[in-house]
C-alpha cells in the first residue's frame, strides 16, 4: 500500500471535483493517515474510560495504552523517561505554560531574556508579555537576508547573561533549519535556561532532546499526522523543580485537608483534570507511523521533490525565494514582485490548490524582509511531482490573470 493511499482524505471524490486536489499547507497542518483515526475510532467505539481514576478492566486497560503513549514518546524524542514527558493541547499551550509555571517565579526585574527575530508568535509574545509585567529586558536576535539569525548577534546577546533563551528549531514561515544545538550550549555556557519550539522540526528531523541539551522541548501531535488539540512538553530531569503548578484540580493532587495541599510530581503535577484521551492514543499512533520502514523511506526522498519544487519555481519571472533553500526542511516562502500574496492565494484556491498566504504569525519576521507576507507551500511526504505540476501550472495561470 502507498504512503498516500493511507490518507484516505486524497481518494474523497466531492474534494477532488471538479479538478484534483492538491494539499500543500503542511506547516499548518498535516493530513491523518487512516491507522490514527482507526485508533481514535476504536477508542470511543470499543473502550471510552476515563485514565488513572478506574477499579474495572476497560479503564485499567485505557490507562496502560496512555501511559504506554507516553513511554513510547519518550523515546522518540530521546528523553530519559517517560516522567519528563508532559501531555499539553500543543505547542503554543507548552509555551504558556513554561512562562507562567516557570517563568512567573524565576524571571525577575533586570533579567534577560532573548528571542529569535523569526519566531512564531506563539514563542515571541509569551516572553514579550512576561518580560513586560516583570521588568525584564526583552531582547531579539536579528535577521539576515536568508531569514537565518545573526549568530555574531546571537553571541553578543549572550554577553548580557540571559535567564531565558526562547528559540525555534526550525522556521515555520520558511522551513529555515536553526542551529539547535550550537544555539543550546551558547546559552548553556552563560547558565540561561533554554526552551526550544519544536513544532516545525520532528516531522522532519530526528530530535534527541538530550543531544541538544535544552531544559524545555514542544511540539505538536497535528504537524506530525497526528490529531489535533494534543501536544507535548518536554522537562528535562534536573530543571523539574524550578516548575510550579498551573492549574489546580484533580489528577495533579496528592493530599488535600482544609489546612493545606501537596501535590504529585510532574507530569502530574502539570495535568490536571481529565486529558485529551483519544488525542493521546492517536498521537502514539502517528508516532508509530513515522517510525515504520516506508515513512522512513518517503521522508528520505522528500528532499528530492523539494528541489524539483524550488527548480520549477525558480523558472517563473517575478517569483522570488525567501529563506535559506539549502538547509530546509521542505517549506517554501515566496513573493511574486507586483502582485498581492492573498490574491495568488485566491486564485490557487479556485483551482483546488491549499497553500498559505499571509505573515504565517510571524510578523516581526515579514518586518526583517520588507515584506507584508509571502505564499508557503510546504511538502509532506504523501506529496509528489503530480502535486508540484499542478501547483506550478496553477500558480502560472493565477498570474497570467493577474499580470495581463
Amino acid at each position: 500500500m502507498s504512503i498516500r493511499s493511507q490518507f484516505t482524505l486524497f481518494s474523497n471524490q466531492e474534494l477532488n471535483t471538479p479538478t484534483p486536489f492538491i494539499y500543500l499547507d503542511n506547516a499548518a497542518t498535516t493530513q491523518k493517515p487512516q491507522s490514527v483515526i482507526d485508533v481514535i475510532t476504536h477508542f470511543y467505539q470499543h473502550q471510552n474510560a476515563n485514565v488513572h481514576r478506574g477499579s474495572y478492566n476497560t479503564a485499567n486497560q485505557v490507562t496502560a495504552r496512555y501511559e504506554q503513549a507516553r513511554v513510547n514518546l519518550a523515546n522518540f524524542i530521546g528523553a530519559k523517561s517517560d516522567t519528563n514527558i508532559v501531555w499539553t493541547k500543543g505547542t503554543t499551550e507548552s509555551i504558556n505554560l513554561v512562562a507562567y509555571a516557570w517563568g512567573e517565579t524565576h524571571i525577575s526585574d533586570g533579567d534577560t531574556i532573548v528571542v529569535l527575530g523569526s519566531e512564531h508568535h506563539a514563542n515571541f509574545v509569551p516572553w514579550q508579555q512576561l518580560a513586560l509585567r516583570k521588568g525584564a529586558n526583552f531582547e531579539v536576535v536579528n535577521v539576515l537576508e536568508n531569514g537565518d539569525l545573526d549568530l555574531a548577534h546571537y553571541q553578543n546577546l549572550m554577553d548580557k547573561k540571559p535567564k531565558l533563551v526562547a528559540v525555534q528549531h526550525c522556521s515555520n514561515a520558511l522551513g529555515n533549519i536553526h542551529p539547535i544545538k550550537q544555539l543550546t550550549e551558547l546559552a548553556k555556557q552563560v547558565g540561561a535556561t533554554v526552551l526550544v519550539d519544536g513544532a516545525q522540526a520532528v516531522a522532519h528531523i530526528k530530535v534527541d532532546v538530550q543531544d541538544i541539551g535544552c531544559d524545555f522541548y514542544t511540539f505538536s501531535g497535528h504537524k506530525m499526522y497526528g490529531p489535533t488539540g494534543i501536544g507535548v512538553l518536554y522537562i528535562a530531569e534536573d530543571i523539574k523543580h524550578e516548575v510550579n503548578p498551573f492549574h489546580f484540580g484533580g489528577e495533579m493532587i496528592q493530599s488535600v485537608t482544609i489546612e493545606k495541599t501537596s501535590f504529585r510530581p510532574i507530569p502530574a503535577l502539570l495535568e490536571t483534570g481529565t486529558p485529551n484521551i483519544s488525542g493521546v492514543l492517536g498521537f502514539d499512533a502517528a508516532v508509530k507511523f513515522m517510525q515504520n520502514e516506508q515513512t522512513q523511506h518517503e521522508l528520505a526522498s522528500t528532499s528530492d521533490l523539494y528541489n524539483y519544487l524550488i527548480s520549477q519555481l525558480s523558472q517563473i519571472d517575478k517569483v522570488r525565494l525567501l529563506g535559506s533553500t539549502e538547509n530546509n526542511i521542505g517549506v517554501i516562502s515566496f513573493v511574486v514582485d507586483g502582485e498581492s500574496v492573498a490574491d495568488i492565494g485566491a486564485l490557487l484556491n479556485e483551482q483546488n490548490i491549499a497553500v498559505r498566504c499571509g505573515h504565517h504569525c510571524a510578523m516581526p519576521l515579514m518586518q526583517a524582509l520588507k515584506v507584508n507576507g509571502t505564499v508557503r507551500v510546504s511538502l509532506a511526504i504523501y506529496n509528489d511531482k503530480s502535486d508540484v505540476d499542478g501547483f506550478i501550472n496553477a500558480l502560472r495561470k493565477s498570474l497570467d490573470i493577474l499580470c495581463c
